[in-house]
């Protein structure tokens, strides 16, 4: 799977605020994960069946076609096209339910989008093919992170907890969930420890945005005002 801004900004942002959302008008399914998960249409299966068959024609296999419809995705995702991104990973889906990208990325557009929830739903069943994925398994504490960050249940950031634990077990360079480690112990009050597991990641380019936050309001909780003036 391909890394993208996307699944950065999931992480970093998950711990920090919640925005309120704007009531948004109803997307077409198409545009929706998994086509919405709601029935469709006799036209809409025709419509299905002729897109399979020429698929069919096009590539070797219908694997094949999934991973050319993902990579699409991926490409437009990270052009700031996220309905049309869904749409390619929609078709990728439909060339291969088993294609545990496609849930991946469903996963990452709903935490993006602000709905943990959704996303965890996603990600579980990402992890059903995937489960010692480190990068999943990161991006599913993401999910909870936000998930605590916006109902403050202790539950949520035990869950979070445990899927870092067992994304560092399977790669102990994850950056994306040495970060989320941080704020977890950060969210535990537990500042000496975040603040040490923060400053291991605070190089990486990717955090440079939100590590200096967190390690602002940990010099302030900690009462280190010269820490706090000089940073």
């Amino acid at each position: 799977m391909k890394r993208i801004f996307l699944a950065a900004a999931t992480i970093l942002l998950s711990g920090s605020m919640a925005f309120a959302q704007e009531q948004q008008p109803a997307l077409h399914p198409k545009v929706l994960p998994m086509f919405g998960q709601v029935a469709k249409t006799d036209a809409q299966q025709k419509a299905d069946e002729k897109f399979l068959t020429s698929c069919d024609k096009s590539f070797e296999t219908r694997t094949e076609a999934s991973n050319f419809f993902m990579e699409r995705g991926w490409e437009y995702l990270n052009e700031g096209q996220v309905d049309t991104a869904v749409y390619r990973f929609n078709l990728a889906w439909l060339l291969n339910p088993d294609n545990y990208n496609t849930y991946w990325a469903f996963g990452l557009v709903e935490n993006s989008k602000g709905n943990p929830k959704e996303a965890i739903g996603m990600f579980n069943r990402a992890l059903k093919y995937q489960p010692n994925n480190s990068l999943l398994l990161s991006d599913m504490a993401s999910a909870y992170l936000k998930q605590y960050a916006t109902d403050k249940k202790k539950k949520n950031l035990k869950q979070a907890s445990a899927f870092l634990d067992r994304s560092l077990k399977a790669d102990q360079s994850n950056a994306f969930a040495l970060s989320g480690l941080s704020q977890v112990y950060y969210h535990n009050k537990k500042y000496a420890e975040a603040l040490t597991s923060f400053q291991r990641v605070q190089q990486d380019p990717k955090y440079a945005a939100v590590v200096p936050y967190y390690i602002a309001e940990i010099y302030y909780f900690q009462g280190k005002r010269d820490q706090l003036i000089q940073y």
